[in-house]
């Protein structure tokens, strides 16, 4: 292992999410297999070390906190070695007292197809890595759903254990950045951050998953941070900022802006893993976009021109705490309603909110998600949205809005079509 937060050797060991592809059905197979092993249903059972034919012993691995015997001595050589050296700098010591919430994690080969934690995959040898690491990824996401905020992102810390999260939809720079720029900080994560109540962060630090021809961008090869220089980030890890990915190739000098509380998270909250299990979701989401001076923005187009800015992310310090109010729905519908046309509204018209989940108010504009889908309110239609409480009349709703934005000769007119723009956005409902 390196030396903390220094470069490795050369002759140190190598190597709401979607899925990637329909075609990845292994990928959904290996979710049903893993929820029955972490249910309990696995060899081994609950925190014991699991069977395998003597030889190399398990390696104790941690996932963003859920910790894994990963047993490899069923793939046979040289397969089995490289498994192992990909997954080195996610090793860690047992505790004293021993470990009771360590799971088997078990890889071996029966007839053709190889195993993965019990599912079985007609797979060769080399895409085997990338399935490892699809597996036990999700694995570890179906143990952590509910207990801390996940975010599909990459990590990177400076020496202090300060760590930023780089937060973006797959495909669009994540393992690039932590591949670019885990030389110059310490590599966390290039998928998911883990973001525990009181902001501490749990490392991912699995090998990077690179595509190699960007005509099959799911076709990826495995590699470890080891191998590819990346710097040890430290055992103690804390959130000092969420930044949002924008790779534009036509960006001239590389950006970073800030994001109002309610813009990052539209722009965040497709990009959770099973954020509604969580007992206070957006309460956790607002503490974690407003960590150290965010949220931002980072609009690029190569990455390596980005260091000096995500450092002055990670210095920034905000002029005032960040302040915002959640507000629990009724549950809501599963799907967000389809947009319909802007209906006619009177002043005698009765107006309600539609069923949501959730509701996240902040500097005067608000996030509603009705369905899974986050709806932004700016301005007058977050006054209004508000004002709606309970059901009201359209003209009580437009008093609500000059007494919030003060007397306009077209006040009337412009709650009219505000209020009808949210009914067709699926916000409100026609009542009366």
């Amino acid at each position: 292992m390196p030396p903390r937060f220094r470069k490795s050797s050369a002759d140190a060991p190598s190597g709401y999410f979607a899925w990637e592809a329909a075609g990845l059905r292994w990928l959904r197979e290996a979710s049903t297999a893993l929820r029955r092993l972490v249910r309990g249903a696995g060899p081994g059972g609950r925190g014991a070390l699991p069977m395998s034919v003597p030889g190399v012993p398990p390696l104790l691995v941690d996932a963003f906190g859920a910790r894994w015997w990963l047993d490899t001595d069923g793939l046979g050589s040289p397969v089995a070695e490289r498994v192992r050296a990909l997954w080195a700098r996610a090793e860690v010591p047992e505790r004293a007292g021993g470990d009771t919430d360590v799971l088997p994690f078990t890889l071996g080969r029966e007839d053709e197809a190889v195993l993965i934690a019990g599912a079985r995959y007609r797979i060769g040898d080399d895409a085997l890595p990338y399935a490892v690491s699809r597996a036990l990824t999700v694995a570890s996401l179906e143990r952590r759903m509910g207990d801390c905020l996940l975010l599909h992102a990459a990590g990177l810390a400076r020496p202090d254990g300060t760590t930023l999260a780089l937060v973006a939809a797959s495909g669009t720079g994540k393992t690039t950045s932590a591949r670019v720029l885990g030389r110059s900080f310490g590599y966390v994560s290039d998928e998911t951050v883990a973001i525990e109540d009181d902001l501490s962060v749990r490392a991912h630090p699995k090998p990077l998953s690179i595509v190699v021809d960007p005509a099959s961008p799911h076709d990826k090869e495995e590699r470890s941070p080891d191998e590819l220089g990346l710097l040890v980030a430290p055992d103690a890890l804390r959130l000092g900022g969420v930044v949002v990915l924008d790779r534009d190739p036509a960006a001239g000098e590389p950006s970073l802006t800030p994001l109002s509380l309610v813009e990052a998270a539209v722009a965040v909250v497709p990009q959770t893993s099973a954020l509604l299990r969580m007992p206070d979701p957006m309460g956790a989401l607002a503490r974690a976009l407003t960590a150290g001076g965010g949220p931002w923005r980072l609009t690029y187009a190569e990455i390596d021109r980005c260091r000096d800015l995500l450092v002055h992310a990670l210095d920034a310090v905000r002029d005032e705490p960040a302040t915002w109010e959640v507000e629990a729905g009724d549950g809501g519908v599963d799907e967000r309603p389809e947009a319909c046309a802007p209906p006619a509204l009177d002043p005698s018209t009765v107006l309600g909110r539609a069923p949501f989940r959730h509701a996240l108010h902040a500097e005067g504009s608000t996030l509603v998600l009705v369905g899974t889908v986050p709806m932004a309110l700016p301005g007058m239609a977050s006054t209004l949205w508000r004002a709606a409480q309970a059901p009201r009349r359209l003209a009580d709703l437009t008093e609500a809005a000059v007494a919030g934005h003060g007397r306009h000769p077209r006040a009337a007119e412009v709650v009219a079509e505000t209020a009808a723009g949210l009914v067709a956005s699926g916000a409100f409902v026609v009542l009366a």
